[in-house]
């Protein structure tokens, strides 16, 4: 992530303390006239500009801070989406412990000066966004705009805003190594390859084939499947009717690995005997769903709390680094 100049940077450049800095910018009398002067010069030459909008947060303008779900025009996944209400419910809590308010936001990023302008972000002090869809220009765009912000989502090459996430290559592949392990051959990838995540996933899928001697990709047998039950429910049915030789399956949710294996239940497949199934996620559904789901763990109460501490980083004109966690695979019967 590219970083600007921040307060702790003016104030090692001047020799102060933050709130030195911090007084000087606000024009404060407790500050002489020559060390204020010695700051704005720095300032100006630096290019460090007073974000006014983390200001007002610091401030406690609102009390409010926003999530949005990065969801497309006409999506058919939704906040029911187990994930996203997990998601939802952990970073609510961090911040009611934080004194701070939850809003929940469906405001679609048609363009960044039209989120900028709308009610979710007048209204509220900062936004955290659950994943980067095919949003990720916009969120760069709002990001240098100094809009305070938080996102949960994969890492992308040009980004400029603050990240947190999960190692999504590597989740792939230790789930896919997991697979060739028990002996799987015709391993399939179930998830949508037009978003951030699922693609690093197959990415790493991918290379557990290939260092397992498959050439290219090999034995790989990609499914485009969706994050929604109804829609991928039918995808699969008629994907799993077509490939009987499948004998392993990798999907990009505990959703989709869930309703693959009632599927292949109805088709007469059994789960692991026939079919060794590894979800990802490892929300609470993993553990009671029959047989007990596979899948790779991506911490979510992590997450949630370290989206806000990124958050309250940026409004506090601290350091603001990406935070990623390591995948770790959760083994359990079907796979």
């Amino acid at each position: 992530m590219n970083k600007r100049v921040d307060m702790a940077g003016l104030a090692r450049l001047a020799g102060v303390s933050k709130s030195t800095v911090s007084r000087a910018l606000a024009d404060s009398p407790l500050v002489s006239k020559a060390t204020k002067q010695v700051i704005i010069d720095l300032a100006a030459e630096s290019g460090y500009a007073v974000n006014t909008t983390a200001r007002n947060f610091r401030l406690g303008r609102t009390g409010i801070v926003a999530v949005v779900l990065t969801l497309e025009p006409n999506s058919p996944q939704t906040t029911n989406d187990p994930f996203f209400m997990t998601m939802i419910a952990e970073i609510a809590e961090q911040l009611r412990d934080k004194g701070y308010n939850t809003l929940l936001s469906h405001e679609r990023l048609t363009t960044s000066q039209s989120f900028l302008q709308s009610q979710t972000c007048q209204g509220s002090d900062g936004v955290i966004f659950i994943g980067q869809g095919r949003h990720h220009d916009t969120l760069n765009e709002l990001a240098s705009a100094g809009l305070p912000m938080a996102v949960w989502g994969a890492e992308l090459s040009g980004r400029v805003y603050p990240l947190v996430g999960s190692d999504n290559e590597l989740g792939g592949y230790l789930a896919c190594r997991h697979l060739l392990s028990r002996g799987c051959n015709r391993i399939g990838f179930m998830g949508d390859l037009d978003y951030p995540e699922p693609q690093l996933r197959y990415s790493g899928y991918v290379r557990a084939l290939k260092e397992a001697g498959y050439a290219g990709s090999g034995q790989a047998v990609e499914a485009s499947v969706s994050f929604d039950p109804t829609s991928a429910r039918r995808a699969m049915r008629d994907y799993l009717a077509n490939n009987k030789h499948i004998d392993g399956l990798l999907c990009c949710s505990d959703v989709i690995a869930i309703s693959a294996i009632s599927l292949l239940q109805e088709l007469g497949r059994r789960v692991p005997e026939d079919v060794s199934v590894v979800g990802y996620d490892n929300l609470s559904l993993a553990e009671i769903t029959h047989p007990a789901l596979t899948s790779i763990d991506q911490d979510v109460p992590w997450g949630a709390r370290q989206l806000c501490d990124s958050l309250f980083s940026q409004v506090n004109e601290l350091e603001c680094s990406d935070r990623l966690a390591s995948a770790r695979l959760v083994i359990r019967a079907s796979a």
